[in-house]
């Protein structure tokens, strides 16, 4: 056999192989494949069984269609194209201007809807970048957004709805809702009404639940959708290769929003429990377990955020060490009516036992500053002239309580049935 013509055959194409390895080639048999006008000597060969040979040369390459007969093929598309863009720019043209439906809210930060994602049969997220494509305003974890969203009686109110992508990302953020077909309707409206396209013109994010800046270990905690918060707070703590742990409740695991990216991107750190395999999350166990010196974070259910503020009571943990974020303000069971004196105002107003103060100053038409609803801002509290209140707040100070007699009226009560306020 010609054996340097077998293996030219492979340098000039491509050519399907087997090697055999079994037996190299004979030292008689090497020298036919010494090449004249190349020095150095073939040491080693192998036989080389040719399966298939294809010639590829693009010079050989008859072409299968004209340039006439890819016209002929492309004009049925281009002619349909400029008919759509056509009936698009008439369309256009006959909405009128001032047509702001898709455009909800007033505040300074323009944002859009760029993606909608199911993340649970009941929780939805949301992508937002900004309308011209410039970087979002920066954003520590533990930052909401004021969300407009417009209810079924076309009010336009404001949602608070955590952050819960990287802060490290400028270029979106990433809000998920849970909707409450019996709640406000807030969150219905959000999941209903907000498509790719729409607009939001939000405040810049606020921050009330901010992680501490020290080495001191985190405890992160979170229940249900309160993981919104807590998820951004744990991909800070990873890129700064912070001490935490994490613990994730819920009723069970198709119900809870990011569970299998978490598990994922958290290993043996994270902890989850899932309720409907009878998983408890051990708060005792976690208070006492952790470091002296660390800090809590809290985000959940009414229920969760009470269990751990007993815990913790009970256990003489400093409350200056347990962080918590609420997302809506709730009135007690138990709440009696009281009567506001509102002084500078010269004004008297009844609160039914089942309004919060603040929603009956709202109510009422009294202008009173206000932003989360939740106890966690501080930006309602007024000063308390007489009467006793019951503070359930999470922001205020004992002195703040104490000397400046100061109350949030988003959660608080009062013990008494009189309460004069400073306003």
């Amino acid at each position: 056999m010609d054996y340097p013509n077998r293996i030219r055959m492979k340098l000039l194409g491509r050519v399907s192989i087997i090697e055999d390895r079994g037996e190299e080639i004979d030292q008689e048999t090497l020298a036919q494949l010494e090449v004249a006008d190349y020095r150095a000597a073939v040491e080693r060969g192998f036989l080389i069984h040719v399966e298939a040979f294809d010639w590829n040369c693009p010079q050989h390459i008859t072409p299968r269609y004209s340039e006439a007969h890819i016209q002929d093929l492309l004009e049925p598309l281009e002619t349909e194209n400029r008919s759509l863009k056509t009936e698009a720019g008439k369309q256009k043209a006959a909405a009128p201007h001032n047509n702001n439906t898709s455009t909800l809210g007033s505040g300074p930060l323009e944002l859009i809807v760029t993606g909608i994602h199911q993340l649970t049969p009941r929780v939805r997220s949301f992508e937002l970048r900004s309308t011209d494509g410039s970087e979002l305003p920066e954003f520590k974890a533990g930052a909401h957004l004021q969300i407009p969203v417009k209810l079924d009686n076309q009010q336009i109110v404001l949602r608070h709805y955590s952050i819960c992508s990287d802060p490290i990302r400028r270029d979106a953020y990433e809000i998920a809702v849970l909707r409450e077909d019996d709640g406000s309707g807030g969150s219905r409206a959000a999941h209903e009404n907000f498509h790719l396209g729409q607009v939001l013109r939000c405040e810049s994010p606020a921050n009330h639940f901010e992680l501490h800046s020290d080495k001191r270990p985190a405890i992160l905690i979170a229940g249900g959708i309160g993981i919104t918060p807590i998820k951004a707070m744990a991909h800070t703590l990873t890129a700064a290769e912070s001490e935490f742990s994490f613990y994730y409740a819920g009723r069970k695991k198709e119900e809870m929003a990011f569970y299998s990216d978490l598990k994922h991107q958290l290993g043996e750190r994270a902890q989850f429990f899932d309720s409907a395999e009878n998983q408890r999350l051990d708060l005792i166990g976690v208070l006492t377990k952790a470091a002296a010196e660390s800090v809590f974070y809290v985000c959940g259910p009414a229920k969760l955020l009470a269990a751990v503020s007993k815990e913790a009571e009970l256990l003489k943990i400093s409350p200056d060490r347990i962080r918590f974020e609420r997302f809506t303000s709730s009135v007690d069971t138990a709440a009696e009516p009281v009567l506001l004196n509102l002084q500078r105002s010269k004004r008297q107003l009844q609160v039914s036992a089942d309004q919060t103060l603040l929603d009956a100053l709202i109510e009422d038409g009294v202008e009173t500053l206000y932003s989360c609803k939740t106890g966690v801002c501080k930006t309602c509290a007024v000063k308390v002239l007489d009467g006793e209140p019951i503070h359930r707040d999470t922001v205020l100070t004992e002195n703040e309580k104490g000397n400046e007699q100061l109350m949030c009226l988003c959660v608080s009560r009062a013990s008494t049935k009189e309460l004069t306020l400073d306003i």
